[in-house]
């Protein structure tokens, strides 16, 4: 699932559903009932005819991620899956990665959310300038580095400048 969403918008989103099943060799009498009970589950039923143009990002993104699920993947790749997700469908996502790996699917997930990763991930890699400077769990970095959050654990990885030194002047730089 990547992060930026290129559909083809001049499909609905029912339609391109249909096209990735298509490409995945999913016979359409299993491929429909399936896609109509994405579409409803992610509250998209009601526009499932509507081009996708005219969606939301939320629902651009919820779209696929009906296209990354509709083949029953082993391995689940999610690039910024939350971005544009209203709260509901963000907490639905949050538990729906957590029943996928409990069920042994593997989920690779990039995400600057880092409540969010704290909450689902098992394992978390920090990669700062494109080399890794943790590859843990979230409770055994905690304790490592004796930090309550993976948010302070990053701080202390891979954030050059303090966060509240750097907002502060660009507050004393917007009044200047």
């Amino acid at each position: 699932m990547p992060e930026e969403p290129h559909l083809y918008t001049y499909l609905s989103g029912e339609e391109y559903l249909e096209m990735i099943a298509l490409l995945r060799e999913i016979a359409s009498e299993a491929a429909a009932p399936r896609i109509d009970r994405f579409l409803r589950l992610l509250g998209l039923h009601s526009d499932r005819f509507t081009l996708m143009s005219s969606y939301s990002k939320g629902m651009r993104q919820k779209i696929l991620l009906a296209a990354a699920l509709l083949h029953d993947p082993k391995l689940l790749i999610l690039d910024e899956p939350f971005s544009g997700l209203d709260v509901s469908s963000a907490l639905i996502l949050r538990r729906l990665i957590t029943l996928l790996a409990a069920e042994g699917k593997t989920v690779l997930m990039n995400s600057h959310e880092m409540e969010t990763v704290e909450k689902v991930a098992q394992r978390v890699v920090i990669l700062y300038k494109g080399k890794v400077v943790a590859d843990d769990s979230v409770e055994h970095l905690r304790s490592l580095m004796s930090l309550p959050s993976l948010e302070r654990i990053f701080t202390q990885l891979a954030v050059e400048k303090d966060p509240s030194e750097v907002a502060a002047e660009l507050v004393e730089a917007m009044r200047a």
